[in-house]
């Protein structure tokens, strides 16, 4: 499928704008189906990079790097543009890593939405330092050079198929198993687990849009959920770690009890 339309764009923009926020009546479906034909791998792809294209206006994303490093300040209806803006990227990002034969996110496009991820963290926890050394990073990152570098990625990804996704899910889950059965983490291994959590959310929004399904749906929904309480809990992690209060490489702890709960309620859905 190619040339999806505004209404569908507009329905997955939606469905990501709500991928952290918290519904304790959503249930997990009796049966979580891992095997999808090759071709609507392809199609979340598609989708993904024509929600990022239309998101996507390098002179005025400068501009605002721009401002902050300057002012150090936007106001709000340009953050919240930017929030949008940030979050096409994320979603790219996130297919790249679903539906890439390498399951990895090139690394130019990597940088750029790492760069801005750290720009509106440093804007959001009143950090100026940082914020001037990361927008004019965003700036230097979307000079023409590294842009075609860009777009040369997204060109030359290429696609899995059934079997290599299933294994790549299988694997992510796995990896949730295993910090589950640990018990205790550390700051960057929770990180680890918020993100295959947020790349199935991404998963689920994107065939929820394309072929739609109750499944899809729910799964999006309860993903969502454990989402936004893992993101609430990060960012206290890392304001910790910012204080100097948490050695976040180092220090463990235990899974809240809501989120391992719902991490257990999720993995157990999955053949072991």
């Amino acid at each position: 499928m190619s040339g999806f339309s505004q209404a569908q764009l507009d329905a997955l923009f939606a469905a990501i704008l709500v991928n952290d926020v918290v519904d304790a009546a959503v249930q997990l479906p009796p049966a979580i189906r891992l095997d999808y034909p090759t071709g609507h791998l392809a199609d979340g792809f598609a989708l993904s990079r024509q929600l990022w294209e239309t998101g996507f206006d390098r002179g005025a994303l400068i501009a605002m790097a721009t401002k902050l490093g300057r002012e150090g300040t936007i106001d709000a209806t340009e953050q919240l543009w930017f929030k949008h803006v940030r979050a096409k990227f994320k979603h790219l990002r996130f297919a790249f890593v679903l539906y890439g034969v390498e399951h990895r996110c090139p690394p130019t496009f990597k940088a750029v939405t790492t760069s801005m991820g750290h720009l509106q963290d440093a804007f959001r926890n009143g950090r100026p330092g940082a914020v001037t050394r990361q927008a004019v990073l965003l700036r230097l990152l979307l000079a023409r050079m590294p842009l075609a570098v860009l777009g040369r990625e997204i060109i030359r990804m290429k696609p899995s198929d059934s079997a290599d996704f299933r294994r790549f899910t299988l694997g992510q889950i796995g990896e949730l198993r295993a910090m589950l059965a640990a018990d205790r983490v550390t700051g960057h291994q929770f990180h680890v687990a918020r993100k295959i959590v947020s790349r199935q959310v991404s998963f689920h929004d994107d065939m929820r849009t394309i072929h739609p399904s109750p499944e899809h749906l729910a799964l999006s929904r309860y993903l969502s959920a454990i989402n936004g309480l893992m993101g609430q809990y990060h960012d206290g992690l890392v304001l910790r770690k910012v204080s100097g209060e948490l050695d976040y490489a180092r220090e463990t702890f235990a899974f809240p009890p809501d989120i391992r709960a719902r991490l257990l309620a999720l993995v157990g859905g999955y053949p072991s």
